[in-house]
């Protein structure tokens, strides 16, 4: 077992974009591996299974299922070489969304981010290369690669994706953002061969590799020889109705998105092929089933393919409490969504009784919750307070953040205002520490110096209009503790003299509200405060576009969104701000990209457009004691697609 580290290297990536290289254990290609190493790699070796339909005369051998030789990804195991066999069971609680078995099975995009999210590992592309001046960027593929159902993975499947999708106005009536921005011309994509695209841009893309992190076999390449059976392009116009109306569907772009339904590019239609390590296999009401995928690209050192497990059921449950019951008697292999720090307590009493081991990752977000008031609420006399950067500064000094971490984090956490997370080249240590320090008194001031008072007696502030202060938080309880955080939270303004209500809503209702300028404050995890996620996502710093899980400017973030034509005009300051982030997606020189998001984070540190409470928190994973190849250490965030980074084709089960 080879036990150091390598750098993985996207041919002239790296240096080009200025990113720092980081060391991360993987291979870019069996070629690098055995260059690097010194080891060569002689003979494949596949799971019982397969071995049985290869002999069968049902499957080629594995040979003739992985990429060309030298272009298959080599994953060097966590602790060790696997053993074959076992289905690891997981849950979800939503039918149609993501679970714990995406949450195995997803990453299927050109590259991923390295473990602490500062840099970029090759993935389904064995090299992405920028040229000088970024407006050009060149995928190169893996020679020999498959989908799930063994047909060849080759450009074609991203030219269909582009002239067909992208440039269809019935699939796709509206091209943005990175494909088309208002002035400029559409992005071009040119087969050079079967294994290589070219992206060309009318302007630099610096971070077009950020955005090739998040997107994939959804939005990027798709395939082409099973999907052209629902579209008018490939299929006989009688043939395509006659689809369309046995499916139930009154047009031919419904029944195409139904066949081309997934979560984050993991196929959730069980006939759709897939890249990815497992094929979903069954979907009921109450249980999603994946089998391996016989034809996944990667093998570990010792030339088995991967991924090692059989396959992944996933039940479908009501409630988190149900997973919790679950979790505790050892009814789960796998428990990452649905884990939570509040409960570390009853995780470790039960863990012999569960038969599960428990490792504490850390929350890869900029702060685990953070609140946002509306500075462009309807209600003039409330909009002109939460503008005042004085009354935002006041809400945050506020907080006890020690005692938050104390009482949901078991002190385990650090108090921290929301920005970047360390490792990222933007972070400065004072964006971090801006107006956090418990001090109520000096948050009392700032309210009384601008004019608030309790006039009445009754404990809470009047507005200029004599009515008393006070606002509603409405949120979504999902992922990081908010429930546990909100209650502490509110509490703490009201003894700051605001009448604040405290609102649980769901995810739908949150959809509706927010973007339609509804909501007073609302919370929700701090995540995007990566290198990977920030300079393309900023909207917690930035008005981007309105968001269900926002509500810091909505009406200004139409306004941006839709170049002045709807939305309310923004003020100078905030002008500038998004004006930085434009300059900041097109600037070529590192430098002065970076420059220019730290203007931004800044910006967030002074004016507190959102507030954070607490960052670096533990996130505890909830494992099957016999569960191998999982990483002690990690980062729990979107960022990072959670633990698809780590190539959990390789966890395994041992015996």
């Amino acid at each position: 077992m080879i036990r150091k580290l390598i750098v993985i290297l996207l041919t002239g990536t790296l240096c080009l974009i200025g990113i720092t290289p980081v060391l991360a254990k993987g291979y870019a290609t069996l070629a690098e591996y055995e260059k690097l190493t010194g080891n060569r790699i002689e003979k494949f070796n596949e799971a019982p299974m397969l071995r049985t339909l290869v002999a069968a005369g049902k499957l080629p051998p594995v040979e003739e299922r992985l990429p060309e030789k030298d272009d298959i990804y080599v994953v060097e195991p966590i602790e060790k070489i696997g053993q074959y066999g076992g289905t690891i069971r997981t849950t979800t609680l939503t039918p149609e969304g993501y679970g714990d078995d995406n949450n195995l099975s997803i990453f299927t995009s050109p590259v991923k981010p390295t473990p602490d999210a500062s840099s970029f590992i090759p993935e389904v592309a064995k090299d992405l290369v920028p040229s000088a001046d970024y407006t050009v960027w060149t995928i190169h593929l893996r020679r020999g690669m498959k989908w799930s159902d063994g047909h060849p993975f080759t450009a074609d499947d991203i030219m269909f994706w582009y002239e067909d999708v992208l440039l269809n106005k019935e699939l796709t009536p509206i091209i943005g953002v990175p494909w088309k921005e208002k002035g400029e011309g559409l992005v071009k994509v040119e087969k050079v061969d079967d294994y290589t695209v070219k992206f060309k841009f009318p302007t630099p893309r610096p971070y077009f590799i950020n955005r090739a992190t998040h997107m994939g076999a959804w939005d990027l390449y798709l395939p082409k020889h099973y999907l052209k059976q629902f579209h008018p392009k490939y299929t006989p116009e009688k043939e395509l109705e006659k689809k369309v109306k046995e499916a139930g569907f009154d047009n031919w772009w419904e029944l195409f998105g139904k066949m081309n339904s997934h979560v984050w590019g993991q196929s959730t239609n069980p006939d759709r092929p897939t890249l990815a390590p497992y094929v979903m296999v069954q979907k009921t009401a109450d249980r999603r089933v994946w089998q391996r995928n016989p034809y996944y690209w990667k093998v570990d050192t010792a030339g088995n393919q991967l991924p090692y497990l059989d396959g992944i059921v996933t039940k479908i449950v009501t409630n988190l409490e149900v997973v919790q019951g679950m979790i505790i008697s050892g009814e789960i292999d796998f428990a990452g969504m649905q884990a939570t720090i509040e409960n570390y307590p009853m995780y470790k009493r039960n863990e012999k009784k569960g038969n599960y081991r428990i490792v504490l990752w850390t929350s890869g977000m900029g702060s685990d919750v953070i609140y946002m008031v509306n500075l462009t609420h309807r209600d003039p006399i409330l909009r002109k307070i939460f503008q005042d950067v004085r009354f935002r500064r006041a809400l945050s000094l506020a907080i006890n953040r020690q005692e938050i971490n104390r009482k949901i984090y078991f002190g385990k956490a650090q108090p921290r205002q929301y920005t970047n997370i360390e490792s990222s080249q933007y972070f400065e240590p004072e964006f971090a520490t801006a107006y956090i320090e418990y001090n109520p008194e000096r948050a009392k001031a700032l309210l009384n110096e601008m004019g608030l008072f309790d006039k009445d007696g009754d404990g809470f502030l009047e507005r200029p209009d004599g009515k008393k202060l006070g606002f509603t938080i409405e949120y979504y309880e999902i992922e990081t503790p908010k429930k546990p955080n909100v209650e502490l939270v509110s509490q703490y303004w009201r003894e700051i003299g605001i009448d604040v209500k405290v609102k649980p809503i769901s995810g739908e209702l949150a959809g509706q509200r927010a973007p339609a300028n509804l909501m007073d404050c609302c919370l929700w995890h701090g995540d995007k405060a990566t290198d990977v996620l920030f300079p393309i996502q900023p909207q917690f710093r930035v008005p981007t576009a309105p968001g269900w899980e926002r509500t810091i400017w909505p009406a200004w973030a139409r306004w941006f969104q839709t170049d002045g034509e709807a939305g309310e005009e923004p003020p100078d300051n905030i002008k500038e701000l998004h004006n930085w982030w434009k300059k900041m997606l097109k600037e070529p020189d590192l430098q002065k990209r970076i420059e220019l998001g730290k203007k931004i984070l800044r910006s967030q540190a002074e004016n507190l457009w959102c507030i954070g409470t607490i960052g670096k928190s533990p996130y505890p994973i909830i494992l099957n004691k016999n569960l191998r190849n999982f990483p002690e250490t990690g980062l729990w965030v979107w960022d990072t697609s959670w633990s698809c980074t780590r190539d959990p084709s390789q966890i395994f089960f041992e015996k």
